[in-house]
């Protein structure tokens, strides 16, 4: 299959192939925009982390990965939602910086269609007796004993479940740049609702 080649020269041609780059990312997990950085802001200021983008709903702009309820991200995203993603490809030398508000989804219907998607040793990541963060005397993954080392069964899996939360961010700005060697290119979108404001900037 030939792929396909991503026009930079209108805006209209730059979102198309921001989507393009974003839905790639979501379904090929080597690809660089499958692991963004993902910035909430806390008491300490901002905080950084890589996340796997899990889906992409394009018809109402959101991005969606996953986390621990009981980790950091999650109670500094319940006290401010604003949050802001960074995404790189370094073949393509496009950067995109993307900001929005989050939610979080954990006793609902779409976080149980989420954990429905996920692969059983994927689920082993909200296994862990203690949250995430706790100070431990030695190298861990916090799993319990019974889940070290093998493949745990559906059920066995099924007790992280109650830690398991999604993270969705309707996405109200597009921050693009490509890396040429002959001049950097910029352009940004803006939404207000579904109204959108596109224009090229100066890198």
């Amino acid at each position: 299959m030939k792929k396909r080649k991503e026009k930079w020269d209108t805006l209209e041609g730059v979102l198309d192939g921001v989507w393009t780059m974003l839905e790639r990312g979501v379904t090929h997990f080597n690809d660089p925009f499958h692991w963004p950085v993902l910035g909430t802001t806390g008491k300490d200021g901002c905080s950084l982390r890589t996340v796997i983008l899990r889906k992409l709903i394009l018809s109402d702009r959101i991005l969606v990965c996953h986390t621990d309820g009981r980790a950091p991200k999650a109670q500094e995203i319940s006290k401010f939602n604003k949050v802001s993603w960074l995404f790189y490809h370094p073949n393509k030398k496009v950067q995109l910086r993307i900001s929005g508000q989050a939610n979080l989804h954990m006793d609902d219907q779409f976080a149980d269609d989420q954990w429905a998607a996920i692969t059983i040793t994927s689920r082993l990541n909200y296994c862990a007796t203690q949250s995430p963060g706790t100070p431990i005397d030695k190298p861990s993954s916090g799993l319990p004993d019974f889940l070290l080392n093998k493949i745990p069964t559906i059920f066995e899996s099924a007790r992280g479940r109650k830690n398991f939360m999604v993270i969705t961010c309707r996405i109200d700005s597009i921050d693009w740049l490509l890396l040429k060697i002959v001049g950097h290119q910029r352009a940004i979108f803006d939404w207000n609702e579904n109204r959108l404001n596109a224009t090229w900037l100066i890198p």
